[in-house]
């Protein structure tokens, strides 16, 4: 197996590189990698006839879920079938009958394509031909037009240095603001909140494009749209650095606790009315109360607690899903109750810990630590805001 072209993708943009495997009619695989993120796009005689990735959105499993075309439901039950039988999702879909041959290959059409336009748009990376085609040997091979595929790409690179000339700087750093303007007027998918949670003061736009499950354009556009509409503002260096200061006397203060610790206690602890497929008017979010748990010692390991109720455990159907052997299958709960999320253990073999003491049930409150096995998880709330005297928090209201 022999290298016969190699460079960086600032010096060599992937539409030269696909024009010329093309031109040349090339049989082989182009192999790219950015930060850690890899793709390798295989062809056959100047033709694209497979894709894959190392970024887990590319699944074909995670874009049929993402177009609506299964459930999370659905996925647990493939998952567990293809486990049974040791065969790919698309054959356990085409058994099942989730998906015809046509719509399996209109799929793996958008997968292969999906890999191939998010590769367009990396500023950075390398990239190395290999002259002999190796399939992997679950692949099933498709033909797609290059040529328009192509002119999608430099589409989607159009728009996305139009992001970037509204937002010229990849370091920029951004902050929610507490009370915005025109409430009433606006309102967010769960996509786009799920990007607004990354949001916290210190992350910058590249972290948090790197940490989104979301392409990069789809990124730029949804901080743009927040930008625009004054949810979230730029900070300042000094701002930043003052951030990243205070965060790191939290970490020392970890590492080398006080002999006497205390617990932040608020008087308002609410939960979250949101239902994953609403749009919600930021009017509304905005009296309640938006949490999240974050991993300890791995701040990109966010869990958003945006939903009526959260199962933690081992098992992979756990919305809250923790690989430690001291963690039971299913080993607790998170809900919302009258006075905000509620953390209860469902008999785990080990135990759920608060601040250091085993609990059966408790009303989380802000900068709780949870312990499940091995594993610590802070409770943060995003935002808090006065009960409204007379309405159940935990009682839906209709959305404006």
């Amino acid at each position: 197996m022999e290298i016969t072209l190699q460079g960086t993708l600032k010096s060599f943009k992937l539409p030269d590189v696909l024009t010329f495997l093309n031109i040349s009619r090339k049989s082989g695989t182009l192999n790219l990698n950015n930060n850690g993120s890899e793709a390798h796009i295989y062809f056959e005689n100047g033709g694209v006839v497979y894709a894959s990735s190392n970024q887990e959105r590319f699944r074909l499993a995670a874009i049929l879920i993402h177009k609506k075309k299964i459930d999370n439901t659905q996925w647990k039950k493939l998952e567990k079938i293809m486990v049974e039988r040791g065969e790919k999702f698309g054959k356990v879909a085409l058994e099942e009958g989730v998906l015809s041959e046509p719509e399996l290959r209109d799929f793996l059409k958008i997968q292969v394509s999906e890999i191939i336009y998010d590769c367009f748009v990396w500023m950075d990376g390398t990239f190395n031909f290999m002259d002999i085609l190796q399939l992997p040997n679950h692949a099933v091979t498709i033909s797609i037009d290059l040529t328009n595929l192509i002119m999608e790409g430099a589409r989607r690179i159009d728009e996305l240095n139009h992001f970037r000339e509204l937002l010229p700087s990849r370091s920029m750093v951004f902050r929610v603001v507490g009370t915005p303007e025109n409430q009433e007027k606006i309102s967010l998918t769960l996509d786009e909140w799920k990007i607004l949670f990354l949001i916290n003061g210190k992350r910058t736009l590249d972290a948090i494009c790197n940490e989104s499950e979301e392409d990069t354009i789809h990124v730029y556009r949804v901080v743009y749209g927040l930008y625009a509409n004054k949810l979230i503002e730029p900070i300042s260096d000094e701002e930043v650095f003052v951030a990243t200061l205070a965060e790191n006397e939290e970490r020392a203060r970890e590492m080398y606790p006080a002999t006497e610790q205390t617990t932040r206690n608020l008087e308002d602890d609410t939960g979250l009315l949101v239902s994953p497929d609403a749009n919600l008017s930021v009017k509304d979010v905005l009296k309640v109360t938006l949490a999240r748990l974050t991993l300890k010692g791995d701040q990109s390991k966010v869990f958003p607690l945006v939903e009526q109720e959260y199962m933690a455990g081992r098992q992979s159907n756990n919305q809250i899903q923790v690989q430690d052997p001291g963690v039971s299958n299913i080993h607790a709960r998170i809900f919302r109750g009258p006075e905000g999320y509620v953390l209860e253990d469902l008999n785990s073999r080990n135990g759920t810990f608060v601040n250091g003491t085993r609990v059966v049930r408790k009303v989380l409150q802000e900068g709780d630590v949870i312990r499940l096995g091995n594993l610590e998880l802070v409770y943060n709330i995003v935002y808090e805001v006065k009960k409204v005297p007379g309405i159940p928090l935990h009682q839906d209201r209709p959305l404006n």
